[in-house]
């Protein structure tokens, strides 16, 4: 493993977050596993709307997702894990970022600034423990 920046940090954790949602569900459908997922009621025949499939990980997306799991385990605290990896779901597959008002509001906090600076010290805590 090598060292990384705060930049490449905050990359890592957000890539993480999208490559989690793009693995298979933990609840396993045993009837239509094998069927292609459609839509089940009276009306599906063609006028419903379309959903494009879901994504796939790559072994490359899974392989990095290990890496930033096993570096928020070892190397963060339980409340700057929590709030890394908070940022990191909120960011998912958006372009404006984070949710900050969204995790002020979780963690009771008045001001999104305040997650902000405390993301990017908890950031800058675990370059200086790589």
């Amino acid at each position: 493993m090598r060292k990384r920046n705060v930049g490449e940090l905050d990359e890592l954790f957000l890539e993480a977050a999208e490559t989690e949602r793009k693995l298979p569900a933990a609840v396993i459908r045993r009837k239509t596993t094998s069927w292609p997922d459609y839509v089940r009621g009276w009306s599906s025949y063609g006028y419903s709307v379309f959903e494009a499939p879901r994504l796939k990980a790559t072994p490359d997306q899974i392989t990095r997702y290990d890496e930033a799991f096993r570096i928020a385990v070892e190397m963060l605290d339980e409340d700057d894990r929590r709030l890394v990896w908070a940022v990191a779901h909120s960011a998912a597959y958006r372009d404006r970022g984070p949710r900050w008002s969204t995790i002020a509001r979780i963690l009771g906090l008045n001001d999104p600034r305040i997650v902000k600076r405390r993301y990017k010290d908890a950031l800058i805590r675990l370059f200086y423990r790589q």
